[in-house]
């Protein structure tokens, strides 16, 4: 494919922009695209991999390494059961506990449930 700018270099470069549902495409050669301020590889792999390096995570728990306040239970405990063992579980595993609630509501992080048909706040059928 040759370059939409210059119609003379092979385009190395290509550029899809949808805006309010109108598609614009441009293929550029690396002279037009350097000069658009448009860089070669966006997506370099050695560049994303010291940006996440760089941010901060959220510290992991070790299993079994820290206890709830309240029931005494482990994250680990937690793991091999699935249940808490009191509501301080919740505020003491907040961290953790965040980091898999998407793969265990299916990429959600609030449980969506059903509730009962005449539950406050809910209309009657």
């Amino acid at each position: 494919m040759i370059c939409t700018a210059c119609e003379k270099a092979p385009a190395v470069v290509f550029i899809k922009k949808i805006i309010n549902n109108q598609v614009s495409q441009a293929a550029l050669c690396s002279s037009c695209a350097a000069q658009a301020h448009v860089p070669l590889n966006p997506f370099d792999p050695l560049q994303i991999l010291l940006q996440n390096l760089a941010k901060p995570s959220a510290p992991r728990v070790r299993p079994g390494a820290t206890r709830c306040p309240g029931c005494g239970i482990t994250w680990s405990d937690f793991r091999s059961t699935g249940r808490f063992g009191c509501p301080r579980c919740y505020e003491h595993f907040s961290l953790p506990l965040q980091q898999i609630m998407p793969r265990i509501h299916s990429g959600a992080y609030a449980h969506r449930g059903k509730a009962p048909p005449r539950a406050p706040g809910t209309e009657a059928p």
